[in-house]
């Protein structure tokens, strides 16, 4: 009988941890607004194809990802930096010359760009003297 309650505690035990790895790795990190190192490449393409936006040049550093919203809306910032010539490559081939800025400063652009795939749309900012790019995307 001994031995039937130490392997039924050490089940108990086994099945409290994969719950809890569960919930602290996928559940918690949802409604957080955490994007986790593996969802990192899904949230950037998504941010881009809600956008309608050409792929980040290859030069690209990206040095943010982050989500906001709940679990009817979702928003995803992408900030990346890269070289004029990237930059100016990056922005041609994602249609920005076509689009008339909402706000325009010394070397800052933003537009507001409408959302594809079922998305709301969002903004996009460019600082063209740090070559900095902020994409701000959201879907309802």
């Amino acid at each position: 009988m001994k031995t039937f309650k130490k392997i039924l505690i050490r089940v108990f035990i086994g099945l409290a941890i994969v719950i809890a790895l569960f919930i602290g790795l996928f559940v918690v990190p949802y409604f957080a607004n955490i994007v986790m190192p593996w969802d990192r490449a899904e949230a950037i393409e998504a941010t881009l194809n809600w956008g309608g936006l050409a792929d980040i040049p290859e030069s690209a550093d990206i040095l943010s990802v982050e989500t906001a919203g709940s679990m009817f809306t979702r928003e995803f910032i992408v900030e990346f930096q890269c070289d004029s010539e990237g930059l100016n490559e990056w922005i041609e081939q994602s249609g920005l010359n076509n689009i008339d800025p909402i706000k325009t400063e010394v070397d800052q652009v933003e537009y507001w760009i409408d959302g594809q795939e079922g998305s709301i749309g969002g903004h996009v900012y460019i600082d063209k003297a740090n070559r900095i790019v902020i994409i701000d995307m959201s879907w309802s």
